[in-house]
């Protein structure tokens, strides 16, 4: 009888078990569907693309690598290692920008001044905006005749002659950069406020007590406190930046003498107006084990702290 009833108490539990793992492959397809529809297969058909010659409303012709031999060795080899300098350019200055910014807005916002909450809502407000409505508005601010520096400068005094901002091969890059800043650092400001916030006051209180100033306490506490989160957001902010197009297409498209065209760019300039839809599909894929191994790390970090 005991074998009969461990037997039945077995089988029971298996069917249970069995039950359990179907209701969870069910619970789990619609987002298995998603991931294959939104992600996998586009990842996947694009890389098929890439190694095609294919232009719209002509048929496909399989040819290998050749796609990535024109842009790392053949025709386009100036351009896309243009598109590869430029991109690094872009993405440096505007990381270390919105880093600095961030930091800095973050320290104030973070101890009582009055009308904090004004401030903040102020500071979030590049953030809330569509992209391409305040890129349309840096490019009404950068214009040579009637744009907002340009005739701040003059009325000022510090400057006779309209500054060409967009139209500069020295200039039209860091002002793409210096819009893209303005955009992306409430981010990073959120971030790091919140950073701040999470480390103990305590802390603090120790080090004045024992004799630390500002100065030493944000260098031995605030930012070894920080550090996890500038790393993630240091992440996260370059692919979100090396990967944007608005800032680039609408202030400059690319311009002057390719001066400002990221790689983002260059594919869609290569895809839609060229209509070499497998070069196309060539450019990103080349950048994305540089993405790969970010996201990796990334992912590991969060689930570290997600874990502790």
């Amino acid at each position: 009888m005991a074998a009969l009833s461990e037997g039945l108490v077995a089988r029971a539990t298996t069917r249970s078990a069995n039950r359990d793992w179907r209701l969870g492959y069910l619970l789990v397809l619609p987002v298995a569907i998603v991931i294959v529809g939104l992600i996998a297969y586009p990842f996947l058909y694009s890389i098929w693309m890439s190694l095609e010659a294919i232009r719209v409303g002509g048929s496909a012709k399989f040819i290998g690598l050749r796609n990535y031999e024109q842009l790392l060795f053949g025709a386009f080899q100036g351009r896309f290692w243009n598109s590869v300098l430029v991109t690094v350019e872009y993405t440096a200055g505007a990381e270390i920008g919105k880093c600095f910014i961030g930091i800095v807005t973050a320290l104030i916002l973070h101890n009582s001044i009055r009308a904090r909450g004004i401030f903040r809502t102020l500071l979030f407000i590049p953030w809330a905006i569509p992209a391409v409505v305040s890129a349309y508005s840096w490019r009404w601010m950068f214009d040579d005749r009637l744009g907002l520096w340009n005739v701040l400068l003059q009325d000022m005094g510090a400057i006779h002659a309209p500054i060409l901002w967009l139209s500069n091969i020295n200039l039209a890059l860091w002002s793409v950069t210096a819009a893209t800043i303005w955009q992306g650092t409430p981010f990073w400001t959120m971030t790091f406020l919140a950073g701040l916030q999470a480390i103990p006051s305590e802390i603090y209180e120790a080090a004045h007590v024992d004799g630390a100033g500002a100065w030493h306490g944000f260098w031995q506490i605030t930012l070894p406190n920080l550090t996890p989160v500038i790393i993630v957001t240091v992440m996260l902010s370059t692919i979100w930046t090396s990967n944007g197009l608005q800032y680039v297409y609408i202030l400059t498209n690319g311009g002057p003498v390719n001066a400002t065209e990221t790689f983002p760019l260059l594919a869609y300039t290569v895809g839609m107006r060229d209509y070499n839809l497998g070069l196309a599909a060539a450019v990103p894929l080349l950048f994305f084990p540089f993405f790969a191994v970010m996201i990796h790390f990334l992912s590991g970090r969060l689930l570290r702290e997600a874990e502790v």
